[in-house]
């Protein structure tokens, strides 16, 4: 079976006295500049390996747009899953974090954005040649089936790259986007401060994310409490939401918090 055009650039020889895999900068620097280019764009990234960065991370400096990822963290992605495209995925996501302006201001609770770089590096993947298990082998392997304050659970970033790969497979084959759901299911917006990604919850309480054209992926839960309010269940917080539909949660001091806010959705 041929191996992809990656291996040499990517990937230190597998024998079974050599080193575990590994990424140079050089090899980083040019899986960054085919992604880029095969989004249409020119590259203009700084690609960098550094030892204080703890996973991988996208942000600006000096007027530059910078992509830092751990060596050791890298190499631990490639050695568990075997496969070269994990460590173009995770670059990929990064990618898009800058072409989606996300590294312009930055917050800690924006969820629906990193779905939007997971499908992005899906439907970018794709276009390169990847197969479907080999863009979610990296998420597989990593991911935290909770998901943290800012980053989703791992299933819902593996459904959001596979919206992606199945976007752009069914884009070059001529065919329409994979249909959502009745948007008459849906029965509140849902928005957080700091947070320009819009959640839904539907009629039967889940809140969802997804944007046009993509199905809703699921990331919490809304529960009627009485006359009240609601009880809003976003990954591992918990939230409430008063008879007016805004939305609070206690902070560090017990002190209620104004977070985000419902309302009504309106076809």
């Amino acid at each position: 079976m041929m191996r992809s055009f990656f291996v040499l650039a990517l990937l230190a020889a597998h024998t079974a006295h050599a080193q575990p895999a590994s990424l140079d900068e050089d090899a980083a620097r040019d899986a960054v500049h085919r992604i880029v280019r095969h989004s249409g764009l020119q590259p203009n990234f700084v690609v960098r390996a550094s030892t204080d960065t703890r996973t991988a991370i996208a942000y600006v400096k000096d007027r530059q747009r910078v992509i830092a990822y751990n060596p050791a963290f890298m190499a631990a992605v490639l050695d568990s899953t075997r496969t070269d495209w994990s460590a173009v995925s995770v670059l990929a996501h990064e990618v898009a974090h800058h072409l989606l302006g996300h590294t312009i201001d930055p917050s800690s609770l924006r969820p629906g954005d990193e779905l939007a770089c997971d499908r992005y590096s899906g439907f970018v993947l794709f276009g390169m040649g990847a197969a479907l298990e080999q863009c979610l082998a990296a998420q597989s392997a990593i991911g935290s089936p909770h998901g943290t304050r800012s980053h989703p659970p791992k299933h819902a970033r593996l459904e959001a790259i596979r919206q992606g790969w199945e976007d752009a497979r069914r884009l070059r084959g001529g065919l329409p986007p994979e249909p959502t759901n009745d948007p008459d299911a849906l029965r509140y917006m849902i928005t957080f401060v700091n947070d320009e990604n819009i959640y839904y919850a539907d009629s039967a309480g889940h809140v969802v994310w997804f944007d046009a054209g993509a199905c809703p992926i699921n990331l919490g839960e809304l529960r009627e409490e009485g006359k009240d309010g609601y009880a809003l269940q976003w990954m591992e917080e918990s939230f409430f939401v008063d008879g007016k539909l805004a939305i609070w949660r206690r902070s560090a001091h017990g002190m209620p918090l104004q977070v985000g806010r419902m309302q009504a959705y309106a076809r």
